[in-house]
Formats: C-alpha cells, structure tokens, sequence
C-alpha cells in the first residue's frame, strides 16, 4: 500500500475531526446505557460505579435477547456492558440486528485485566481500562456512564481483594456508522 503525503495528512486531520464529533454528540443528548449481571460481584461493583457516575443502569435478566431489542430501540449512542460471556454474546447478536457493532471487549481476570479488543478509534479505552489494574470494572463504568467526561484516575487499591471465580465479559456498543 502507498501512502502519500496528501493522504498522510488527510488521516491525521480526520482523527481529530471524528473526536470532536463524538464530543459534539455526548454533549447534544445522546446517552448511553450500561447493563451489568447483578448475579456477578463484579457486575454488582460495575452497577455501583456507573450509578456514581451518573450512567443508566439496567440488570442483564434471564432474556438478553429481548432487553437487547428493547434497548436497540431507544438507539442510545453507547451501550456498555460487564457479564459472562455468553450473556454478552446474546445481546450483541441481538442488538446487531439493530444497527449496533461491538467496538471494545475486555477479558477480566480478578487480579488484572488480561486484555482488550477494540476497534480502531477505541485504542484509549483500552489502555484506561488496563492502566486501572484490578479496578478496571469501575474504569469501564465511569467511562461508559458519560464518555465525553474525562475519567479521573482510579487506583487499584480501591478494587476488593476477591472477585467471581469465573471470567467476566466487558463490552462496549455503539451504533453502526
């Protein structure tokens, strides 16, 4: 592939310009809406989180399928998530049916976040939620709940010494471009 310098430029312009764009659009009315297991100790310290920040909390029930339809219809530009993965998977599938795409995943571990998948343009999240160390289930809240907000620091000493046994899920959504 050639990169020229014209075409160089034309893609560091453009970074800014999409981040102000989705700056323009947080601060316009577009909300989002987090979603935690309530049956997950790190889903119940997600809730917290994201409740202390100011974010709309819904528990993940026993149908993922038609709270994702339900919430897909509200269009909110950013739906977020911490629960098993097979929870998440449902509601992705569910939700994509609607125009949503999952642009970040994380792979929790109770001592440390093992690692991130996300999309272009998501790069940052991603090292916010692993900078956090233990605490990155309260980064991921506090940065979902209002993401045009800077996160202040979180310290790992804040995350409890004991997590769920098993693996949990974060994910975050937004709508197709």
């Amino acid at each position: 592939m050639k990169t020229t310098r014209r075409g160089l430029m034309a893609g560091a312009l453009a970074v800014p310009t999409l981040a102000g764009l989705a700056s323009w659009r947080w601060q316009h009315g577009e909300d989002s809406v987090l979603l935690h297991d309530a049956t997950l100790a790190a889903g119940r310290r997600f809730a917290e989180a994201g409740r202390a920040a100011g974010g709309r909390m819904l528990a993940l029930g026993r149908d993922p399928i038609r709270l994702a339809q339900e919430v897909s219809r509200e269009r909110p530009a950013l739906i977020a998530g911490l629960s098993s993965y097979a929870d998440a998977l449902l509601f992705e599938e569910a939700a994509a049916e609607q125009g949503f795409v999952r642009v970040a995943s994380i792979n929790g571990h109770p001592a440390r976040c093992l690692s991130a998948d996300c999309h272009s343009g998501w790069n940052s999240l991603a090292r916010l939620v692993e900078s956090a160390g233990p605490a990155w289930v309260e980064a991921l809240a506090t940065y979902a709940a209002k993401p045009g907000r800077g996160v202040e620091a979180l310290s790992p000493a804040i995350a409890p010494r004991h997590s769920d046994r098993g693996q949990v899920f974060g994910w975050v959504m937004t709508r197709r471009a």
